[in-house]
């Protein structure tokens, strides 16, 4: 059986305070010695008050550190303020009396009754990991910890509170819950969180990923800085593709961004909404990239493009910064024709380039730029079932190889924009307008019927997602011509050109492009053969030429495979080359003769009808002016009629003015095309009476 001794415990003869009451007797002895010290010394009384304010400045800190509650800091604080004043009066005043005395005593047994309020106790009200917050971040902090627990019955805990460095809002740091809760459970809650914040109108509350899934970034925006404008930064210094480019700000003043080396673009929103205007921002950023080339189409007659070539056709500068325009649906079948061809030859003619570089992805650089293709209303080109095929081919084989697309439409519905076109697209926007369900449409019900047309601010304003994330906030840059200009001068001459090998693939078409650039976008004067190109060098059908009856001599068949096709049927990337042009020489290498069972009956064509005198008079005050443009006083002179009888006479063959003005002779107004008046008395032969409207006399 073992025994236990038990020692004598050994006396503690230390000076460590055993509670409240030796602690104030040791304070108060201590104090009268440090002022006895101080009496012998003939201190001066300074010393006294600075040990008093060293000692509260410490007591502040270190109870911000340590979380104190106010109590316990305000007692210390009292402890330090009390005291040292009673040290700085005893070194200022001499001899010392039992009033002295007494005034320590009292304020001794004070401190030592009111010992229980200075205990180091944190502070009850406060919730973990907001300890090294400043009081106003953490008040900020506790007020989103209740209104998240009010909203979206989520106790999640606030862990900081950081302040935009431009003022107009601030981000609020979430560790969320166990139990199973969800980021996407929060955004479902953004709005009403906005809402319950009360914030300003067009402000709103967006939520991010934080530093692991469990974490979460509302950033909330207390300033409508979407409602202010921005200018486009006047850098055009030299880029590159592979890095993001910007077109606009974010409500913190983050640059909104978006990489298209590999993904493809998709903007969509009404008529005056901001597209265009987005169209230049891309056009400005992408045409800074010493490594991208980029080709504009826009069916709306080239009102995108004509502010970038106009230094060109001025003579300003020797290469145009827009590398193709295709301002119409003839020139914009041949634009994405070419793109399709130079995708395909890619992918054969740069293996070697790949394996040197041991990447799948065609590595673009100042001598294999990548081609950009913006296409502005691009409603307009999916309503040709041709153009729409070309379209789509372009986006699903154009990734690897570097041939990608920026489309704009009127709204992203199935009507305007086919699915799997807004399925395969990486880079979502859509701008502000009054419906909110165009954002469902754009980002998906699941993400975008939780957002909401209010926290934008109008024109030149969207939402931005990128490669499916949340879709963001964002204001788009204003770009004004007199900047476009000062772009196009500077990107005129760091712009890359195309590859030798590329170039050889579009053929003929790419060849010959700043022709019919320079014939469509201006009026020239002399009759040259650039002038009066119409097409038929390329096989094309054109009203009113004597090409008008297809040659079915050749066909370009994807794959080689052997079936008929039109010979304009470029759904199936098929034109008709005449026979003076080689195979060579066109934008696919397929061309090849047909056999002669694959040659099928032509159908004659249907029995025309006269073309309505209106009609015919006009298109010879064309001829008679050697143009085809020509602006709408111009044409009513030549006419004998006001402009407004003439926009009477016409409107009922569908032909107007341009919407986009153009320069003729110096001046730029708007007026009407030939082309017009050609697809508009196509199968019409001279001599006929137009239909009879009401209010409408025949001419």
């Amino acid at each position: 059986m073992g025994t236990t001794t038990t020692g004598k415990p050994r006396p503690d003869w230390s000076l460590r305070p055993r509670g409240a009451a030796s602690a104030t007797v040791q304070g108060a002895l201590a104090l009268a010695a440090l002022a006895t010290v101080g009496d012998v010394a003939a201190l001066n009384p300074i010393w006294g008050g600075a040990a008093t304010a060293a000692g509260a400045l410490g007591t502040v800190v270190v109870g911000a550190h340590h979380d104190h509650s106010p109590t316990t800091l305000l007692y210390r604080l009292g402890c330090w303020l009390t005291g040292g004043g009673w040290l700085t009066y005893t070194l200022a005043t001499t001899p010392w009396n039992l009033n002295t005395f007494a005034a320590l005593g009292i304020g001794a047994l004070t401190a030592g009754l009111l010992a229980p309020l200075g205990r180091a106790t944190p502070r009850t009200d406060r919730r973990p990991g907001t300890a090294l917050m400043l009081r106003a971040s953490a008040r900020t902090g506790m007020e989103w910890e209740a209104r998240m627990a009010r909203v979206c019955r989520i106790r999640a805990t606030v862990t900081d509170v950081v302040t935009w460095p431009t003022g107009t809002g601030y981000d609020v740091h979430v560790e969320l819950p166990g139990g199973g809760v969800t980021r996407k459970q929060l955004t479902g809650y953004a709005e009403a969180l906005a809402t319950d914040a009360r914030l300003p109108e067009g402000c709103g509350v967006e939520v991010a990923a934080g530093a692991h899934r469990g974490a979460v970034v509302l950033r909330v925006s207390t300033v409508n800085r979407l409602a202010q404008t921005l200018t486009y930064p006047a850098d055009y210094s030299p880029s590159s593709v592979l890095e993001a480019i910007v077109f606009g700000e974010h409500a913190n003043s983050e640059p909104t961004g978006a990489e298209v080396r590999e993904e493809s673009v998709l903007v969509a929103g009404k008529r005056g909404s901001g597209k265009t205007t987005l169209l230049q921002d891309f056009s400005i950023a992408l045409g800074r990239c010493v490594d991208n080339l980029t080709w504009h189409l826009d069916l709306n007659g080239g009102g995108l493009t004509q502010p970038w070539i106009d230094v060109w056709l001025d003579g300003r500068v020797a290469r145009c910064p827009i590398d193709w325009a295709a301002p119409n649906l003839r020139e914009g079948k041949l634009m994405l024709a070419a793109a399709i061809a130079i995708a395909k030859h890619r992918k054969a003619s740069y293996r070697k380039l790949k394996r040197a570089h041991n990447t799948n992805l065609l590595p673009v650089s100042p001598d294999l730029p990548q081609i950009t293709i913006i296409v502005d209303e691009g409603a307009q080109a999916v309503k040709d079932r041709d153009l729409q095929a070309l379209i789509s081919e372009v986006q699903n084989i154009g990734r690897n190889e570097a041939v990608n697309l920026i489309i704009s439409a009127l709204r992203p519905t199935s009507d305007l924009i086919p699915v799997n076109m807004r399925k395969q697209t990486g880079v979502r926007i859509q701008m502000h307008g009054p419906d909110e369900e165009e954002l469902g449409h754009m980002f998906g019900w699941a993400a975008g019927g939780k957002l909401s047309m209010d926290q934008l601010a109008g024109k030149g304003t969207g939402f931005a997602s990128i490669d499916g994330g949340t879709p963001r906030p964002f204001r788009a840059y204003n770009v004004l011509p007199l900047q476009i200009e000062q772009a196009a001068l500077a990107i005129a001459t760091t712009r890359p050109d195309l590859d030798a090998a590329s170039a050889e693939a579009a053929g003929h078409a790419y060849a010959t492009r700043y022709q019919r650039m320079r014939h469509t976008f201006t009026d020239l004067d002399t009759d040259t053969a650039d002038q009066h190109d119409n097409g038929n060098a390329y096989g094309l059908a054109v009203p009113g030429t004597a090409e008008m009856e297809p040659k079915r001599l050749f066909t370009v068949l994807p794959g080689g495979a052997d079936s008929w096709a039109d010979p304009f049927d470029l759904a199936r990337h098929t034109t008709t080359p005449p026979p003076a042009v080689s195979a060579a020489d066109w934008p696919n290498p397929s061309v090849r003769p047909l056999r002669a069972e694959q040659v099928h009956h032509v159908p004659p064509a249907p029995q025309a009808r006269p073309v309505p005198p209106i009609m015919a008079r006009a298109m010879a005050a064309f001829a008679a002016e050697g143009t085809e443009r020509l602006h709408s006083a111009e044409l009513a002179d030549a006419l004998g009629m006001t402009q407004t009888e003439l926009a009477d006479a016409l409107r009922p063959y569908g032909v107007a003015p341009r919407e986009q003005p153009f320069k003729r002779r110096g001046q730029r107004l708007r007026g009407y095309a030939l082309e017009d008046f050609h697809t508009a008395a196509g199968g019409h032969t001279p001599g006929s009476q137009p239909p009879i409207t009401p209010g409408h006399t025949a001419m």
